[in-house]
């Protein structure tokens, strides 16, 4: 088993209960009667149930497991993350599991979906601009396209100058990482991901994440990650067991 941050799976209680709950939940999205209030629960239920059970394994060491329990988590995601019609309420910051889940283990189709959200992105609260920015920088390079500079230029000034730990030690490298990607510069890259994972294993033993069962991956980092593959055939060289690298390969 992986030694990771504090959070309790209670294995065997997720094991046992998870088939039932998948089961009624893909029966309310698949039943044309169901309300829509109904249907939106269940999407959201669905992505978190197969996001826990993808981590359960990845903590118990079982990859493959867990890469094909994100996979299956995709599609929930996004519909719970950008749906017109199923979507919750996220602020700039929770929008990113959905997002980076939807980018890292979605199909082609769920991609293309994504890809027409992008310049009317809008999330139901913003506390922080800088995040908000970050995350249509993220939604438009991680649906292929191509980001203006001044775009990212603004967004690494309003991180930059914002009074905020997180913002500062996390989303800062973020944006230097997507500037890394749109310049060629795989040092920048390379480092920003470096100063992410950092941030991410303090968050992890002494923040927020340390009994977040959601937190035993960096998925923005791993969104970074796989730009840098896809885009330049860059090998990330970062060590980190939050930062599985297995699942971007194919």
């Amino acid at each position: 088993m992986l030694k990771l941050n504090n959070y309790d799976f209670e294995f065997e209680e997720l094991f046992e209960d998870s088939p039932m709950v998948i089961e009624v939940r893909l029966a309310d999205i698949n039943d044309p009667l169901a309300s829509q209030e109904d249907k939106e629960e269940a999407a959201q239920i669905l992505s978190e149930e197969y996001q826990e059970l993808a981590y359960a394994h990845y903590v118990l060491e079982d990859y493959e497991e867990a890469k094909c329990y994100l996979k299956k988590a995709a599609p929930f995601a996004y519909l719970t993350g950008f749906d017109p019609e199923l979507k919750g309420h996220n602020n700039e910051w929770t929008i990113q599991g959905e997002l980076n889940v939807a980018l890292l283990f979605g199909d082609e189709s769920i991609i293309s979906k994504l890809r027409e959200h992008a310049d009317g992105f809008t999330t139901s609260s913003v506390t922080k601009k800088a995040i908000f920015l970050y995350d249509h920088l993220l939604i438009k390079i991680g649906t292929g396209q191509v980001l203006p500079e001044e775009e990212i230029e603004n967004a690494l000034t309003e991180a930059k100058s914002t009074k905020d730990k997180d913002v500062q030690q996390c989303i800062v490298p973020l944006i230097e990482a997507i500037k890394g990607l749109t310049i060629g510069d795989d040092l920048l890259w390379q480092s920003s991901i470096d100063k992410v994972i950092a941030w991410h294993i303090d968050e992890c033993k002494y923040g927020d994440f340390k009994e977040d069962g959601n937190a035993v991956m960096s998925l923005n980092a791993l969104s970074m990650a796989k730009l840098g593959k896809d885009m330049h055939g860059w090998q990330c060289k970062t060590d980190s067991l939050y930062l599985p690298l297995y699942l971007i390969n194919d």
